[in-house]
């Protein structure tokens, strides 16, 4: 059984909460209109008892798929042979929910692993559909017992609007160069002879062809499009590329608040990083990286106000990424909180010749934390 449903720029919200209202179970398939000139854009969200349990491009074909979909996500190369192990031992082969559980029980992933693809998925969802008409269509016959955590919780919707929101900041702090995920890259006059990189240089001579539009590249890489922004934005600094936007921007009624400072915490725990979401999100834009690597690429493209650096984590420490940060002048005078498991003298003196700002302990306190950032940022 299928519905319809057209709806103007900025209304999607409001169909999402009635829906919510009425506890509707099926799949929820989104034509964003982007351009009247341009074929609609297709996404789709799905809903158990009217809450929100997945989106993204399509609806995974069965629960196997979804499974290697969170592996490709985390580079857990070797989960694909232990999926296809534990799916021959469920007592219902087509149940999401119980693949979840033995892998989750027997370590392949963690709960908050799953939930975190899931989440952010549909954040790119809701970001690309919210400032857009379109229409959305509602298949009742499209159910699959997918939830999370011990609780058999689902996607928190004031959750998922909020991190659109902090999305939005980043998005407008690239619009001087990247007008919208829907602007089109073109090389410029000196082309592919001035880019030294060769994998950059692949990708350019692949994806760049004048047509394309970022969310475009962004869907055939299964990528995320603000995550390829960032990237794009550094290749136009460096004069490789340039943008025109083909369809005008419409801002989501939030958009036009004043912005938030933006935090940048960097920490390999996706606890610890949906701890720190959830303390600071309602006074600021959080934006999230596990590894230096793609932090030193935030704080470059973004106004960071304030950095949060985990001391202990893989190829890079906090304290070296501290060190590299505090070599470059724009950034003598960030504010960086270290975060530490580690209460020894020595450690904070550490922190300290490394160019921390302050030194706070794990576990972190969610008021003290706010205390601090009141200070600093």
């Amino acid at each position: 059984m299928l519905t319809a449903s057209q709806y103007r720029a900025g209304q999607l919200r409001n169909l999402l909460e009635d829906l919510q209202g009425e506890q509707v179970s099926g799949s929820a398939h989104i034509d964003i209109t982007l351009n009247p000139d341009r074929k609609p854009m297709s996404r789709v969200l799905v809903l158990n008892n009217g809450e929100i349990v997945y989106g993204g491009v399509r609806i995974p074909d069965n629960n196997q798929e979804f499974a290697r979909m969170i592996g490709i996500k985390f580079n857990h190369s070797w989960a694909d042979s232990a999926i296809k192990y534990t799916a021959q031992k469920l007592q219902n082969p087509s149940s999401f929910r119980e693949l979840l559980e033995q892998i989750v029980r027997i370590r392949i992933f963690q709960w908050e692993e799953i939930e975190s693809v899931a989440h952010a998925q549909v954040v790119q969802v809701l970001e690309q559909a919210l400032p857009h008409p379109g229409q959305l269509k509602l298949d009742f016959t499209v159910q699959f017992d997918l939830s999370y955590g011990k609780d058999n919780h689902s996607l928190d919707l004031s959750n998922l609007m909020q991190d659109v929101t902090q999305r939005q900041g980043q998005w407008a702090a690239l619009a001087p160069v990247i007008p919208s995920m829907d602007a089109v890259p073109r090389l410029s006059a000196s082309g592919l002879l001035a880019v030294r990189d060769t994998q950059v240089q692949q990708h350019l001579r692949q994806w760049v062809n004048g047509v394309r539009s970022l969310i475009d590249i962004a869907e055939q890489l299964d990528q995320d499009p603000l995550e390829l922004a960032q990237s794009y934005m550094a290749w136009a600094t460096s004069g490789w590329v340039t943008f025109r936007e083909d369809a005008p921007t419409t801002q989501v009624v939030m958009a036009t608040q004043k912005p938030r400072p933006m935090v940048l915490s960097v920490d390999d725990s996706v606890v610890v990083q949906t701890m720190i979401k959830r303390a600071l999100g309602d006074r600021y834009q959080v934006l999230l990286a596990s590894n230096p690597v793609d932090a030193l690429k935030i704080i470059s493209t973004n106004p960071i106000a304030l950095l949060l650096l985990d001391v202990s984590m893989p190829d890079i420490n906090g304290l070296e990424f501290c060190r590299t940060v505090r070599s470059i002048p724009k950034f003598k005078n960030l504010p960086i909180i270290m975060l530490t498991a580690r209460d020894k003298f020595s450690d904070k003196l550490k922190g300290q010749i490394a160019g921390a700002t302050h030194y706070l302990i794990k576990p972190i306190e969610p008021n003290q934390l706010l205390e601090l950032m009141e200070i600093y940022s």
